[in-house]
């Protein structure tokens, strides 16, 4: 409408600035053919001839918007849909922002063949049947998004792997993951969720293939890989049995770094104790204990047989030195000192540990001292308290 006021303005000032250039002298124009001859004013056939140029364009722009007419209408059309498709989906995300699943599933299936990334409507309607507890519909959403625009395979996988774990379906889930860690080895998230279902599935033998790319990937938290290795490595040792040889075998495959964790050194000592390698248990416990605390291993240390116990003994004795007067020190300290006979450091290193803090185990040593002194009231006291408190932590 501007565009043709503007038109009309020019022509009106051009129509004036004529009529005052020919005012005095308008000069005239003849046109003569077959017999007829046409005469009028310069200024009246400039006019005409304008006027029939600006008819033409007219004409010839209708003609070539009518030829044109079925594609613009369809392109409109095009448009239309999928503005509306793009209203649909945005409508069933904020549905699904809300936690109103049954509204989102309906608003983002609903146009999303005229969508751009129809892929991602169907992914979205999957969490959203998920959400309502329909693993059928989710699935399908699922296959509808899988080769759709916007949702690679990597995308239809993890959404589906994780809607799986959600659900409980672990096995269907192993196997997702494993698809995805075949198209994507090295990514972060999938290695972790990966390696977290071995861990729930007791897929052992395939966290420990694991392992080394976790620990690779600098994204994933070192404490939480930690804990997965130890589990992995664990159940190596578990596998090996009572045989030193095949725990020893086990032990050399075990990462460097993971040789220091002690989750992993306490299942091996453990799993040696059990096997009679009491000897390579001693020594694994006393390096690592050398460096730093841990009340697992300084307890696993005083059940171990070795054939020097007085050597034992000064060990315990220098770490006592070493971290202070540590309740779990005291007690092994005390074992020992009953295992070789020494009654009256015995007992003081279990009154002193119970007074830190009470342990069954301490109790029932000290019931067993008693027993040694032949004092049968003050053992009876002492068992009965022990077991009271073992089935007061047991409950």
């Amino acid at each position: 409408m501007r565009r043709l006021i503007l038109i009309f303005f020019v022509f009106v000032v051009l129509g004036v600035c004529l009529a005052l250039v020919f005012r005095e002298d308008s000069g005239y124009v003849m046109v003569a053919f077959a017999g007829w001859q046409l005469q009028t004013s310069l200024l009246f056939a400039g006019a005409v001839v304008l006027v029939g140029l600006w008819l033409l364009l007219t004409l010839w722009r209708l003609l070539v918007a009518g030829a044109l007419l079925p594609r613009a209408t369809r392109r409109w059309r095009a448009q239309r849909r999928a503005r509306k498709a793009r209203h649909a989906m945005y409508t069933g995300l904020r549905k699904f922002t809300e936690g109103r699943w049954a509204r989102a599933e309906a608003e983002v299936q609903r146009l999303a063949e005229r969508n751009e990334a129809p892929g991602i409507n169907y992914l979205f309607a999957a969490m959203a049947a998920q959400r309502q507890g329909n693993t059928v519909d989710r699935d399908r959403h699922i296959e509808q998004a899988a080769g759709k625009e916007g949702a690679s395979e990597q995308a239809v996988l993890l959404t589906q792997a994780q809607l799986q774990i959600e659900q409980g379906q672990h096995t269907e889930a192993l196997a997702s993951l494993a698809r995805l860690h075949e198209l994507e080895p090295q990514h972060p998230y999938v290695l972790e969720l990966y390696a977290q279902q071995c861990a729930r599935s007791a897929d052992y033998a395939k966290l420990r293939l694991l392992v080394p790319a976790l620990y690779k990937n600098g994204d994933l938290n070192a404490k939480r890989v930690d804990a997965l290795a130890a589990a992995a490595w664990s159940d190596a040792f578990v596998r090996a049995g009572e045989d030193v040889s095949a725990l020893n075998e086990a032990w050399k495959k075990v990462p460097k770094r993971l040789r220091q964790n002690s989750q992993v050194l306490t299942v091996y000592a453990r799993r040696l104790h059990v096997a009679g390698g009491d000897e390579q248990a001693a020594k694994l416990i006393r390096g690592y204990l050398k460096r730093q605390w841990d009340p697992a291993l300084a307890l696993l240390f005083g059940d171990l047989a070795t054939r020097d116990t007085k050597s034992q003994l000064t060990t315990v004795e220098h770490w006592l030195k070493q971290y202070g007067e540590e309740p779990e020190l005291l007690l092994v300290a005390g074992q020992l000192c009953l295992r070789s006979q020494l009654w009256g450091r015995a007992r003081s290193y279990f009154e002193t540990s119970l007074k830190s803090l009470s342990r069954p185990e301490a109790l029932m040593e000290l019931g067993r001292l008693f027993e040694q002194l032949q004092q049968p009231e003050q053992a009876r006291m002492a068992y009965r308290q022990g077991l009271e408190m073992h089935l007061q932590a047991a409950s």
